[in-house]
């Protein structure tokens, strides 16, 4: 009977103690489990999970999943871009991201505590991941610029190559900003433990402090530009060469610019391919004088765009736009070169060649818009917070395609 006695006594002062640390004493209980996440987050340290009622695999499936979003944001920037990337070359790159956060430095302020819930400021320093792979996928251009290529697989592969071995080595070199962003957090307590109350957000935001990105509030399930947007974002990229809007999907105005005039020298040169292929030798100057007026007719075009069909992942777009009637100008063109050699007019092939190319350039730059619309419905996959095109070259060719008939 004593025994069950001191036992029972035993068990009252255990839970005497359990209800004194848990209770009376944890006023800063929850800045100290916001200081453990961060220090799991950012640092990769797991010494204290257990006072955050973390098991070592719950602290396994937390790592994996900030991981997958950094493999995430990554293959965006590779599908905007249009290329793929392995396993094993995101998993280098995921070191580096790594390597960057392991340098954030971090401050926890409780801010309010009322029963089993508080709010926590979190203030961390921050590096600029969008300039780091924006300089990374620049670099990759200008070296894959000077390079010559048997094929277009060949310079794909070659500017992934350089591309994330840059991303990788940027964001090993990270420069960490002195300047510090905060976020404030609601933490409730559970059984004994302080958790964040938005426990599937609250990685997703630290690390969006972390990396200087905009809207740090924003949650793993929000967007932050939607699939129509996106969609006329692209469509003015490519049709109108306006990058004014880029950075909604986090690139800067001068880096769109870049993808603007790489889009023009694949125009060029596959232009001059064809007409060496023709047997017919124009100048650079000619080539691109019929380049540049067909990219300013175009722009005579508009569009609009529907969503005609959305899932939390998936969505398609439909896309109904004017178009340029281009049809009858190689006609045209030809009755009146004819017309020029029999009145005289023309008396050489020389002659023929450059009023034909002098002709054909006037009446694309005079092209008038076509009497119907054309439509075609296209896949947005969502990628982070963002929707980009699901196939981005497909996107680009068809919506080219649409404003000329």
């Amino acid at each position: 009977m004593k025994k069950k006695r001191i036992l029972s006594f035993l068990t009252l002062v255990a839970l005497l103690f359990s209800f004194l640390f848990s209770g009376c004493f944890d006023s800063n209980a929850a800045k100290n489990s916001a200081e453990i996440y961060c220090s799991l987050i950012f640092k990769s340290d797991a010494q204290n999970i257990q006072q955050i009622g973390l098991s070592d695999s719950d602290k396994d499936n937390l790592i994996k999943d900030y991981q997958s979003k950094i493999k995430d944001r990554l293959k965006q920037n590779l599908i905007f871009m249009g290329y793929l990337a392995s396993d094993d070359q995101l998993n280098s790159v995921c070191d580096g991201y790594k390597e960057a956060l392991s340098k954030i430095t971090y401050e926890t302020k409780q801010i309010s505590k009322s029963g089993d819930e508080a709010q926590v400021e979190i203030s961390t320093t921050n590096f600029d991941v969008k300039k780091i792979d924006e300089q990374a996928a620049t670099d990759a251009l200008n070296e894959t610029d000077t390079m010559e290529f048997s094929s277009t697989d060949e310079e794909n592969n070659k500017f992934n190559e350089i591309y994330l071995n840059k991303l990788a080595e940027g964001l090993k070199n990270a420069e960490i900003s002195s300047d510090k962003s905060s976020n404030t957090f609601k933490f409730k307590k559970v059984n004994k433990y302080w958790v964040p109350d938005d426990s599937a957000n609250f990685g997703y935001k630290l690390i969006r402090l972390a990396t200087d990105e905009e809207n740090t509030d924003l949650n793993i399930d929000e967007e932050s530009i939607s699939p129509e947007e996106s969609a006329k974002l692209f469509w003015n990229l490519v049709i109108n060469q306006d990058s004014s809007s880029i950075e909604k999907i986090g690139y800067s105005k001068a880096f769109g610019e870049r993808l603007i005039k790489n889009k023009n020298k694949e125009y060029f040169k596959y232009l001059k391919n064809e007409f060496n292929k023709a047997g017919i030798s124009l100048s650079d100057e000619q080539i691109q004088g019929i380049i540049n007026a067909l990219l300013s007719s175009i722009k005579k075009t508009s569009a609009n765009f529907e969503v005609a069909s959305k899932t939390d992942n998936l969505a398609k777009v439909k896309v109904s736009s004017t178009s340029i009637n281009l049809n009858s100008i190689a006609t045209k063109t030809e009755n009146n070169i004819k017309n020029q050699i029999s009145s005289g007019k023309i008396t050489s092939k020389q002659q023929a060649l450059d009023s034909c190319i002098s002709l054909i350039t006037d009446e694309i730059n005079n092209a008038q818009l076509g009497s119907s619309n054309n439509e075609n419905t296209f896949s947005f996959t969502k990628i982070a917070d963002i929707w980009i095109p699901s196939n981005v070259n497909n996107y680009v060719e068809n919506i080219t395609d649409m404003s000329i008939k």
